[in-house]
This record gives structure tokens, sequence and C-alpha cells, in this order.
């Protein structure tokens, strides 16, 4: 009897060692199911992730592309405005010593007296000049409406 206990025994430690490797191999199962769904997800994750790569490289080319056509019409805009800076210089330099000489004109007519107004004596030099004629034109309008006597027949073409 003793013989028949053990051998049930060994037998049922056996099966319930069995029940306990079944139910860890389903618990296993499980676990590579829910691994081999989380697989094809990374998958789906490095597909979208390689793409959205692929797209920023596009954006990143598609912008240096950009930056080098601005950078070259910015360039072409600086050396136009250096252009327009130098001529407009040059031209305040014309006026200042424009200006100069007809501050100084005032003062020599009214020291030669009335006579020097007359159309043959004024200024010369500003006849040489359209801003010059446009000054002694004002000049003589100005002077004109002064007195009342003046016409604008009286200007002097370029």
């Amino acid at each position: 009897m003793g013989g028949q206990f053990l051998g049930i025994a060994i037998e049922a430690l056996v099966a319930v060692l069995l029940a306990v490797t079944i139910g860890y191999c389903v618990l296993v199962n499980r676990k590579l199911v829910q691994l081999r769904s989380d697989q094809s997800e990374l998958k789906a994750i490095v597909r979208d992730l390689h793409a959205a790569t692929g797209q920023a490289e596009q954006a990143i080319a598609g912008l240096r592309q950009s930056a080098c056509v601005a950078e070259e019409s910015l360039g072409r805009q600086i050396e136009h405005v250096r252009g327009l800076d130098m001529q407009l210089s040059a031209s305040i330099n014309k006026g200042e010593a424009l200006l100069t000489k007809l501050a100084a004109m005032p003062r020599a007519q009214q020291s030669r007296g009335p006579s020097a107004s007359s159309a043959g004596t004024q200024g010369p030099e500003l006849r040489q000049n359209r801003i010059g004629l446009g000054l002694l034109n004002a000049r003589r309008r100005n002077e004109g409406e002064g007195d009342g006597t003046r016409s604008g027949q009286d200007e002097v073409a370029a």
C-alpha cells in the first residue's frame, strides 16, 4: 500500500506540475501575441518616422534653395541701394554747392545795384544747371508777383 500511495502522489505531483506548465505556456503565449502586435505597431511608427524624415529633408532642401535665392536678391538690392546712395550723396553735394552760390548771389546783386537783376547778368553759371534755371525762374516769378509788373513770359529757357 505504501508503494501505491507513493506512485499516486508522484503522478499527482507530475499532473500539478504539468498543469502549472500549461498555465505558464498560456501566459507566455499571451505575452508573445502582445509583443508581436507591439512589434507591428513599432514597425508602423518607424515607417511613419522615416516618411516624416524624408519630408523634413525635402523641406530643408527647399528652404536652403529659397535662402540662396533670397541672399542673391538681397545682394543685388544692396548693390542697387549703394549706387543710389552714391548718386544721392553726389546730388546733395552739388545742391550744397549750388546753395552756397545762391546764398552769395543776393549779396553780390545788392552790391551791384538794381541793374544786376536783368536776364543777361544774372548768374550765368546758374543757367548751365537745370536746378539753377528753375530757381532763377522762380525768383523772377516771385519778384513779378510782388510788384505786379512781371509775367511768366520772361522766364529763362534751358
